[in-house]
């Protein structure tokens, strides 16, 4: 189990350091930043100032080493349009992030399985054409979409939770989440319904669920206990992936409901050729989805034994 952790953590690093590489050279591609922090009027004098401040004048090699130099101890540069390191404003704003995440998945999970175990269930009826084509919906549907329409809808024509923001109390955090969150997660929902689904309708056709029935279970322990129980580990992989899902759905999401979250700032940080801040969104944001992707695989090799021997 160590050689397994330790070669998922190689693995990881390394594709962390290809994503930072990658990274900072195509920042160096998407024009020059200094046009934007002196504005359109500077003189030459003023643009070599900051140039020279932000050491955007030396060559690429040279900056590359120092921007590595400065990840190893933590340092993500300074933003450019707040004048405050990028560390300070993503430590403010991450854990806002981390509470819509949660909600996110929580809000796959109970609805996704629930909707899923519905449909196996009820195989071959309306109630399943029902739940299919919702996840069909939910599927096809793009985030902005679904933000606007709970935006303008829910929020502004039916009053039923806040139009935007954050709130001042953990209880008001939570409200003013519910329909970012259910927006980020529609289409999470969709595929958990469908892989459960899937999973479900093949474990109930297998040899120990007749057994199970045969013994005279009732059909809630036989789905509960023995069906579902096995059904659910594929979930586990499809969370791992829905990690990049989560973040780019939130940029979006954020930017609607004036979230002010990590998708918030990576937004505003695209619309204004904030490079720093862009660059260690980016970064966290893979970081993220190589933990939970590293946490899906860990789980998943201690239920399954079979995947770290392999």
């Amino acid at each position: 189990m160590i050689r397994f952790i330790l070669r998922r953590l190689g693995w990881s690093l390394l594709v962390l350091w290809f994503v930072a590489t990658v990274t900072f050279f195509g920042s160096l591609r998407v024009g020059d930043p200094v046009v934007t922090l002196a504005g359109p009027h500077a003189s030459a004098r003023d643009r070599d100032y900051i140039r020279r401040f932000y050491h955007l004048d030396r060559p690429p090699v040279e900056q590359y080493a120092r921007y590595m130099g400065n990840l190893v101890r933590g340092d993500l540069g300074r933003s450019f349009r707040y004048r405050q390191p990028v560390a300070t404003l993503i430590a403010v704003r991450l854990p806002r992030t981390l509470l819509l995440g949660v909600m996110v998945i929580a809000f796959e999970l109970f609805f996704g399985i629930l909707a899923g175990t519905i449909a196996a269930l009820r195989r071959g009826t309306r109630t399943e054409s029902l739940v299919l084509g919702a996840t069909f919906v939910g599927i096809s549907t793009p985030t902005f979409l679904s933000g606007k329409l709970f935006l303008f809808i829910v929020a502004y024509q039916w009053g039923w939770f806040p139009i935007g923001g954050y709130g001042d109390t953990a209880l008001s955090h939570v409200w003013h989440g519910i329909l970012p969150a259910v927006t980020i997660g529609l289409l999470g929902t969709a595929w958990q319904a469908r892989l459960v689904r899937g999973e479900l309708v093949e474990v109930l056709q297998s040899d120990y669920v007749r057994t199970a029935r045969a013994k005279g279970l009732s059909p809630a322990a036989v789905v509960v206990k023995h069906a579902l129980r096995n059904a659910l580990l594929p979930v586990l992989t499809s969370l791992g992936l829905s990690f990049g899902a989560l973040f780019s759905g939130a940029i979006v999401t954020e930017a609607i409901f004036a979230w002010p979250g990590l998708g918030r700032l990576a937004f505003e940080a695209i619309t204004g050729m904030d490079l720093p801040v862009m660059m260690g969104t980016v970064l966290l944001a893979s970081t993220g989805i190589l933990v939970g992707n590293l946490l899906t695989d860990l789980l998943y090799a201690a239920l399954d034994p079979r995947i770290r021997r392999g």
